[in-house]
């Protein structure tokens, strides 16, 4: 028996509960179906296209309006054997959910779809000439980093401890676990002629209960978070950035 999932729209940290199912054309037979539609249509771009059945009544609104929402489908299969959603009136378990990721990217930038955080380090940077009291390691601790970084201002800076933050000698390196989930379509988004500016990936997947996810955005943000996390558990995605997480203890 099918799985009964409940679905969740995200962009960008913001997390709404269902899909919107548009319409799109099969040029080569003049055919319009229901599906949920992510990327762009264009060079250096890519739609992902996602069909879904619908209940005879939101069949009739989407015949009406071009559009409808869902909340709930089962995974199937089309006939050629790729993924389809099948409408269902309400979910029945919550080991799994459906995410339509409408992630963006910033300024001539791009995006990422990962699992949660593994390891966070800074290592120095290659201008940088420290003085002989910190010691040369591969990687360092923020801890670490915000006694050294001190010494090196002292020698290099001196005055200047107050202007220039502790990690200006040293460079971050984040690693992450794997995206979990499993993807029914992606398409891509993108900025510019043939998406030379910047371009970033959008997704439908399912993903499991109780495992953290994240997307994350590169580029000009104007201040805008540069990732967020998330987690499904009890029937509800929270999503949250790596401050709230730190400060709330939320997951």
């Amino acid at each position: 028996m099918k799985e009964k999932i409940i679905i969740f729209t995200i962009e960008n940290g913001k997390v709404k509960e269902g899909a919107r199912v548009d319409s799109f054309t099969l040029k080569g037979v003049g055919v319009t179906i229901p599906a949920i539609i992510v990327g762009e249509e264009g060079r250096g771009r890519k739609l992902g296209v996602l069909p879904v059945h619908l209940l005879p009544d939101d069949y009739k609104e989407w015949q009406e309006n071009g559009y409808t929402y869902i909340h709930s489908a089962e995974v199937g299969e089309t006939k050629a054997g790729r993924p389809k959603l099948f409408q269902i009136e309400d979910s029945d378990t919550l080991e799994k959910c459906i995410c339509v990721f409408r992630t963006g990217i910033g300024f001539r930038g791009g995006n990422s779809h990962t699992g949660d955080k593994e390891d966070e380090y800074w290592v120095r940077e290659s201008f940088a000439s420290f003085p002989e009291s910190v010691p040369s390691k591969e990687r360092y601790t923020w801890e670490e980093v915000e006694k050294y970084g001190l010494e090196y201002l002292k020698e290099r800076h001196p005055g200047k401890e107050d202007i220039y933050p502790p990690d200006i000698a040293f460079k971050r390196k984040v690693s992450y676990h794997p995206f979990p989930g499993e993807i029914l379509s992606s398409g891509v988004i993108a900025q510019g002629d043939a998406g030379r500016m910047g371009r970033g990936e959008q997704l439908i997947a399912t993903l499991p209960a109780d495992v953290v996810f994240r997307t994350g955005y590169s580029g000009r943000l104007y201040g805008r978070p540069a990732e967020h996390y998330y987690i499904f558990r009890d029937g509800k995605l929270l999503s949250a950035t790596w401050e709230e997480r730190a400060i709330s203890d939320i997951f």
